[in-house]
């Protein structure tokens, strides 16, 4: 039994390697570098640093989620471990009872600014460096397209997982999902 042919042309299995491959190369040389420079993972980096671009008004915990296409229930944890490191802190928002705003410490922005250089570096010298200006507009104009059309699609952080009902007794793994089981919006 081998792998099944994919229904894709080659080139457009080319294209998909060479997105997905250099997008996980470039995260996690620059994962490894944020824990080893300032002690975070680049989620929670990228979390503070959309917090910490809010200034001091602080960012709706959705509004980060939305940006960075994360679940709710995931951010959630991620600014939870970032306000027991003191980086961030959350409050309610003043005008919705069921909004949580996270503002950053001025511990979050001096890690920031410590971050910043280094993360930065190493993302020109692994992706910019390697392109010239007129390709890198070129990239950026069909990915900013492609990005546009993916988030007219219901955000994900609006998503939540079915729960499955218990299968009753007898019948085996491969029963299937309970009814219901596709993510549903709230």
């Amino acid at each position: 039994m081998g792998i099944p042919e994919p229904s894709i042309s080659a080139d457009e299995m080319r294209a998909w390697a060479a997105l997905f491959e250099t997008s996980n190369i470039v995260q996690y040389a620059a994962d490894r570098n944020l824990r080893d420079s300032v002690g975070l993972t680049l989620a929670q980096f990228e979390i503070l640093l959309r917090i910490g671009e809010a200034g001091t008004d602080g960012r709706r915990m959705t509004d980060i989620a939305d940006s960075l296409t994360v679940s709710r229930s995931g951010l959630t944890y991620q600014v939870g471990q970032l306000e027991r490191k003191e980086l961030v802190l959350r409050q309610p928002a003043p005008d919705d009872d069921r909004s949580v705003i996270a503002h950053i410490t001025p511990t979050g922005l001096e890690l920031l600014r410590a971050g910043i250089p280094g993360y930065v570096d190493l993302v020109r010298e692994m992706l910019f460096d390697r392109l010239s200006h007129a390709d890198l507009m070129t990239v950026t104009e069909i990915l900013d397209d492609v990005r546009r059309q993916l988030k007219e699609q219901p955000k994900r952080s609006t998503y939540r997982r079915a729960r499955r009902a218990a299968a009753p007794v007898g019948t085996g793994a491969d029963a299937g999902p309970a009814a219901g089981a596709v993510p549903i919006a709230e």
